[in-house]
């Protein structure tokens, strides 16, 4: 075999591996955009139980708390309040999820039906309830309790 032959093969060879390395990224790729990840999940939200939780006013607007459970129950959103209060300090910026009792499937249902995303987790299972929802200075954003 002659050295141009040789070479010759092994530019094809190299050439085919490179295309086929190419493709299987290009599969792998396309598989990974186009599949649903369990955070894009949609709920029918009538077919789970109301989600226990807790309202505090992270922001010391008055009448926030008593404000976002009123917005709850008049939207009919699937969350059950068990309570409101006052954070210690009213220092809250962004609305946030506090989660008391681990359920990342309820978690998820509770950022989709309120849009708040930040989230912390105080994991503590005798907490009175599974979730608390942290109203911050930006709770008009989640909660349009019609304060204009």
């Amino acid at each position: 075999m002659k050295f141009i032959d040789f070479f010759v093969l092994h530019k094809t060879i190299v050439v085919v591996i490179f295309v086929i390395v190419m493709i299987t990224a290009g599969v792998v790729f396309y598989l990974m955009t186009s599949q649903k990840s369990d955070i894009d999940v949609e709920f029918d939200e009538g077919q789970f139980p109301a989600i226990r939780v807790m309202i505090y006013n992270g922001c010391g607007f008055m009448g926030v708390a008593n404000n976002v459970r009123a917005y709850i129950t008049r939207n009919n959103l699937n969350i059950s309040v068990v309570g409101i209060g006052n954070t210690r300090r009213f220092v809250y910026d962004e609305s946030l999820i506090v989660v008391k009792q681990y359920d990342p499937v309820d978690l998820r249902r509770l950022q989709v039906m309120t849009g708040i995303q930040n989230v912390v987790y105080a994991l503590n299972e005798n907490y009175l309830a599974p979730f608390i929802i942290i109203a911050g200075r930006d709770y008009q954003m989640f909660f349009d309790v019609g304060w204009n």
